[in-house]
């Protein structure tokens, strides 16, 4: 499932520190997740073309008294587009980070500590079929 994309850059909105990761050059670049010393994998699938909570393996995060950084890199099927969409509450206010970059990718967001957050993501590809992905993740204090 390894894609050549062309660089694109994800933005963050209300404050939270989100980012999608891309070559500084306008070049083309290949994703490989197996580099990225992730320390968690989690291999599933999901219906396509209809939104589900926990795409990142877990109904629901809540973190802790430290504030994180979470780096993901995204496997996908080569035709496909993967749109992960995360909610995060913290201190009384929401935010939320969309990024529907086609192909595989790789995207950082940080929490404020004690957050409470869900991952949703929407799957496109052929109507009533599973297609299968790898979420890599790794986790730093921010």
């Amino acid at each position: 499932m390894k894609r050549t994309i062309s660089v694109l850059v994800a933005t963050g909105v209300l404050g939270a520190t989100l980012t999608g990761i891309s070559p500084a050059s306008a070049a083309t670049s290949a994703i490989d997740c197996s580099t990225g010393e992730y320390t968690r994998v989690l291999n599933s699938y999901v219906p396509t073309n209809i939104e589900r909570p926990g795409v990142d393996g877990r109904s629901y995060n809540i973190g802790g008294p430290s504030a994180y950084t979470y780096e993901v890199c995204l496997d996908i099927p080569d035709t496909s587009t993967f749109t992960i969409e995360v909610r995060i509450c913290s201190n009384g206010s929401q935010s939320v980070f969309v990024d529907d970059r086609p192909g595989d990718k790789v995207f950082r967001y940080s929490l404020a500590p004690n957050s409470f957050w869900q991952v949703y993501g929407t799957l496109t590809g052929p109507g009533s079929t599973y297609l299968y992905y790898t979420w890599h993740e790794k986790q730093t204090l921010a």
